[in-house]
């Protein structure tokens, strides 16, 4: 008797804990964080393979990460632009971009590459919209060259 109490009870509480998810009590102000679609900085990579034993039989082969050296590497807040000079000899055809920003969206727009995927940078500038919490839209030029 006392354990069908018991498990009755649990389940009450059961029912009542997980209905009580079911409704948000708080609704997101997105608005409070501001406009902050800004870029705070940028990264050039490539993958480069690399193999290593790892304690196995046979070597393990794969890609690594690694940036792409840009002695100038210009954000400019104001006019919305930045400016990357990979080193001599960098192939833009076969690199990536990587954006550090604070919006709530980045998006390539005119035919810009996607931010994460290894493409062709040989031919920008590129343009990137950036969208922030409080609904602040706005469009960044991103020019990539090699140093001479």
């Amino acid at each position: 008797m006392k354990l069908r109490i018991l498990i009755k009870a649990f389940l009450l509480l059961l029912i009542l804990g997980l209905s009580s998810c079911l409704k948000q009590r708080v609704e997101l102000d997105e608005t409070q964080w501001g406009d902050n679609a800004h870029i705070t900085s940028v990264v050039l990579f490539k993958y480069v393979e690399v193999t290593n034993q790892l304690g196995y039989d046979k070597p393990v082969t794969g890609y690594q990460n690694v940036a792409v050296p840009t002695p100038t590497n210009i954000v400019d807040k104001e006019k919305f632009t930045v400016t990357l000079q990979a080193e001599k000899g960098a192939d833009l055809k076969n690199i990536g971009i990587r954006f550090s920003h604070f919006a709530k969206l980045i998006e390539p727009i005119n035919g810009a590459p996607i931010a994460g995927v290894i493409s062709d940078f040989s031919n920008g500038p590129f343009q990137y919209r950036l969208t922030s919490a409080d609904g602040t839209i706005r469009d960044w030029t991103v020019h990539v060259s090699v140093m001479p």
